[in-house]
Parts: structure tokens; sequence; C-alpha cells
């Protein structure tokens, strides 16, 4: 049990979290993201005051329908706060663990989309006008489609996950069609495919080391401009060898 315990915290402390690529990319983005959907919700609950006002903000497709949501997103559990939050607070804790663990710049663009609405929803619930209905710690939303009558009343946050979901599906269909590439190359040249996979992998090695550490040695340390002319020379690399063919 000792081992295991010394295996697990000697792995979280070795473990490459590319937290410079985070603190500089990721979080700003978080920020500002939480920070928009906060700023919408203040404005509507100010101007609008009233719930159930409803205003057109594009006629026809959009318009600002402000109520007090004491459910999950879009409404979902709203007869339930209690299980809403609790939901709320570990998708939330879970998406944050995931954030802190994940590599890949691809997959951090929606998993940053998804805790910032997650984190903007579950906070906001902290300050959000008591509803109509006298039930408090719901979710300002306001946002409602008029192109197709679907019920729903959304906000900003919900929106972020949304798109994040979108990018998720796009990401999975990009790595469909590279595993199906990856696998004809392979099947029709092998030294062609493992010198591609070569200069993925040292465009991997080249990010994580480039992105790991926040604080770095003088001696140790890579410019940005050093960077991305590796990148670039791996690139060349690559295309140089296609042209052989």
């Amino acid at each position: 049990m000792k081992d295991f315990l010394f295996n697990i915290k000697s792995g979280l402390k070795n473990y490459n979290y590319i937290f410079k690529f985070k603190l500089i990319w990721c979080l700003p983005l978080m920020v500002f993201l939480i920070g928009f959907d906060w700023i919408s919700k203040a404005i509507v609950v100010s101007q609008m005051q009233i719930e159930g006002t409803k205003v057109d903000f594009i006629p026809g497709f959009i318009r600002f329908s402000y109520t007090i949501n004491p459910g999950a997103a879009y409404g979902m559990n709203a007869d339930n706060k209690s299980l809403a939050i609790t939901i709320a607070a570990l998708v939330t804790l879970l998406l944050i663990a995931v954030f802190i663990f994940i590599k890949n710049k691809y997959w951090l663009i929606p998993i940053n989309l998804m805790v910032s609405g997650s984190i903007a929803n579950l906070l906001g619930r902290a300050w959000a006008p008591i509803s109509k209905h006298g039930v408090s710690g719901g979710v300002v939303d306001f946002l409602e489609f008029e192109l197709w009558d679907s019920g729903f009343i959304f906000n900003l946050a919900d929106a972020w996950v949304s798109i994040a979901v979108g990018i998720i599906v796009v990401i999975f269909i990009v790595y469909i069609v590279l595993e199906i590439f990856e696998f004809n190359m392979k099947k029709k040249n092998q030294e062609k495919y493992e010198f591609y996979c070569d200069i993925n992998n040292k465009k991997t090695i080249l990010f994580e080391e480039y992105w790991s550490k926040i604080i770095t040695k003088k001696e140790e340390k890579l410019s940005y401009k050093d960077y991305l002319l590796k990148n670039k020379e791996f690139k060349k690399q690559w295309k140089e060898y296609k042209n052989k063919e």
C-alpha cells in the first residue's frame, strides 16, 4: 500500500501539467468568459428587472427573455434546486481536474470553455436574485431562440458549454479522419508512416517541454521565437520528405 501511495505521489509530482500554457493562454480566456457571462447577467437583471420580461434582440431569431432558473443548464432539474447545485458542483470539480491533467492543446480548448461555463453558472447562483416563486440560488437565464420553439432559455455560460460540445464533436471527427489517414499511410508506406510519427512526437515533446515550466533556469530557457522556429523546422522536414516522393 505504501508503494502504491508513493507511486501516486511521485507520479503527480513529476507529471507535466504544462502550467505555463494554461497560465498564459487558458486562464486569461477563462477569466474573460466568466466575466463576460457575469456582466451580461448583471445587465439583464438591472435593465429588465421584472422576471418574465421579454425583449426582441434579433426579431424572428433570438430574444431576451429574463428568467431565474433554479435548475441546471437549459432549465433541467428546475424542480430540484439542491440536486441541480450538487450535480453542477461535482461536474465543475471533475472538469477542473480534467483541465489540470490534460496536456493536449486541442482538447484544452473545449475543456477550457466547459470549465468557464460551469464555474460562471455555479458561482453566479450566489448573487442571482430570488425568483418570482421565492426560490434563491438560481441562475439568470435570458437568451431564447425564436427561430424554433424549443422552450429553452439559456445564458452565455450555457453557450460556452454548448460550443465546447460542438468543438469536441469536430475534434473527434478530425481524429477519426487522421486515424484513417495514418492507417492508410502505414499500409502503403511504412517508412513514411514512421517518419510522420517521429515528426509528430518531436512536436509533442517540444510543446510539452516549452510549456511545462513557468520559471526555468537561464541555461534551460527556450525563447518563444526559438520554439516557433523549431516547430516550423519540423513542418519543413515533413514537407520536404513528402516532396521527395
